[in-house]
């Protein structure tokens, strides 16, 4: 007996096995449905049929077109159908389409995939999926910079230390971190933007993209392209093998891993603002929720889950580019190599993307600045925090840079040694005490005072995003 042939497997009970879609998933999941992939691909097929019969009405009747285009539809060209087919005779998704297709639109199904290869079909779907998950995306990252400008200006006022390398920096306002991300929220906003605008081809060319078929039987093939693919609302490339250029997907899936590094990258900031011994951000606990099985304590505050989360998902998502970035080679003028990439790297990267935008959004409206942690940490240095301005306040005096910097390191010793402010290890250097007054040094190194320009940033940041939206801040 004649083994069966082993190629895709599909059935209806099988078990999910990626917790992408069912575990960490959004609405942008239903882009990528299987039905809706379904759909998109009837939605190619009809629309060629009737531009056609529009443009060509010997070649194709109109009465076809219009029988495959009510026949064009999921609920009449079934998902299982389709599956079926494939799994169990054609063993080509394409060909399982065109064979249920036809099923359904009886003598008018000689006219379904006229002139058109299997992708044309599979890539311009993918192209109609992609700028939908490229469209509700943009929604969603939008949602989030409007939140981190919000926070930004909401906190403006506090007054806050800095880290650099995980140690004290300088004062500067606690919303200038915030207004900084929504800002490079903007940048991956503005490049989803363009990648929508430039990288979501279609395509209906043939079988290696020279119109043979249309030119052979007397078709302009181009202004057929131009005009579903216009309907479609997807850009017609301006040549293509037998696939669009795979350098799109590339470009496209490395614009979501840098967002999604940008997303781990706030939510690293939140963890740390959460950590015990910092405690300058609190978040709203639900009541219930568990910390920890183990330790009881840990649901006051809890583990920094959802942070953690948004870090790991930018490692899959860095994953996926890295994956499509190899799959820009292909040999001849296509091979299969990519498709197995495609089906995983993009509908994950959008999903994952999609759904750590709102764990950001949801942790930024769920927490408050602690105020009086923030106040302690500021002042926990006692002041030497505030050598940058006494270093150049004294070479504007006349000091030599490296003298000055000198001094202000051994006052800076002084303080934390000798446990007394640095304000009061200032005084105690004479060199210093010569060049400026008591009063210049406490107005100096009075932390809470001295924010440089935070303030006019986060305004300037604010009222760029107000005029420009959603245009780059920078516009």
């Amino acid at each position: 007996m004649k083994p069966r042939k082993l190629d895709v497997s599909y059935s209806e009970n099988q078990e999910q096995v990626s917790p992408v879609g069912t575990r960490y998933t959004t609405p942008m999941a239903r882009i990528f449905s299987d039905e809706s992939y379904i759909q998109y691909l009837l939605d190619v097929e009809a629309e060629n049929v009737k531009v056609l019969s529009e443009l060509y009405p010997k070649k194709v009747p109109k009465s076809a077109a219009t029988r495959i285009s009510r026949i064009a539809d999921t609920k009449r060209v079934t998902t299982r159908l389709v599956r079926d087919i494939e799994e169990n005779k054609t063993h080509h998704e394409m060909a399982a389409i065109i064979a249920a297709m036809s099923e359904k639109a009886g003598p008018s199904g000689k006219y379904i995939h006229f002139a058109m290869t299997s992708a044309d079909a599979v890539e311009t779907a993918k192209a109609i999926q992609i700028k939908n998950a490229l469209s509700m995306l943009i929604k969603s990252a939008s949602a989030l910079r409007d939140t981190c400008i919000r926070a930004a200006v909401r906190w403006k006022d506090i007054p806050s230390i800095t880290r650099t390398h995980g140690q004290h920096a300088v004062p500067a306002s606690f919303g200038l971190p915030f207004a900084f991300f929504g800002y490079s929220l903007q940048k991956s906003i503005d490049r989803l933007a363009r990648d929508m605008a430039d990288y979501t081809e279609g395509k209906l060319s043939g079988v290696v993209g020279t119109y043979d078929v249309h030119k052979n039987e007397g078709i302009d093939g181009p202004t057929v392209e131009k005009k579903i693919l216009s309907r479609l609302g997807v850009k017609r490339p301006e040549m293509s093998m037998q696939t669009p250029s795979r350098e799109n997907i590339a470009y496209i899936i490395s614009d979501l891993a840098v967002l999604c590094g940008r997303l781990a990258a706030i939510a690293s900031y939140i963890k740390t603002l959460k950590r015990t011994e910092i405690l300058e951000l609190e978040e709203i606990q639900d009541h219930g929720s568990v910390g920890s099985s183990a330790m009881p304590h840990k649901s006051l505050r809890g583990n920094p889950f959802i942070e953690e989360r948004c870090i790991s998902i930018a490692r899959v998502v860095r994953g996926h580019a890295a994956s499509s970035l190899e799959s820009v080679h292909t040999e001849d003028f296509r091979d299969l190599t990519a498709s197995l990439s495609d089906r995983i790297a993009i509908p994950e990267s959008f999903i994952l993307s999609d759904y750590s935008c709102g764990l950001v959004k949801n942790l930024l409206e769920r927490s408050a600045p602690a105020q009086d942690n923030i106040m302690r940490n500021l002042r926990s240095t006692k002041g030497i925090t505030s050598s940058p301005l006494v270093m150049s306040k004294l070479v504007e005096k006349g000091m030599q840079r490296q003298r000055a910097r000198e001094l202000t390191t051994k006052a800076a010793a002084l303080s934390i040694n000798g446990g007394i402010s640095y304000y009061d290890a200032l005084l105690k250097n004479r060199q210093i005490t010569r060049l400026l007054s008591r009063e210049e040094l406490a107005g100096l190194c009075d932390p809470a005072s001295n924010l440089g320009m935070s303030k006019e940033l986060i305004d300037e940041i604010a009222r760029k995003y107000r005029k420009s939206r959603p245009k780059s801040l920078l516009s």
